[in-house]
């Protein structure tokens, strides 16, 4: 399990937990609607208390050119 965390660089409320090995967009949504930082990192939480995943989980700011952005279903103007 290799996990990052992907922010929008036009929205930056708007975030993604993505499992780069499965491809698999696992957690998605913003901060007002979702409140998408505490739902990730409970998630984290999780994953780390059950030993499942114990890793530094990098923070990636993408923008509208990156490979990803439309799969998260991000906002761009």
């Amino acid at each position: 399990m290799d996990l990052v965390i992907y922010v929008n660089e036009e929205f930056e409320d708007e975030k993604a937990l993505y499992d780069l090995d499965e491809g698999k967009v696992l957690l998605q949504g913003d901060q007002y609607h979702d409140g998408i930082g505490s739902r990730i990192a409970g998630y984290l939480d999780a994953l780390h208390d059950y030993g499942i995943y114990m890793d530094y989980t990098n923070k990636e700011w993408i923008n509208k050119n990156h490979e990803h952005f439309k799969l998260l279903g991000f906002y761009s103007e």
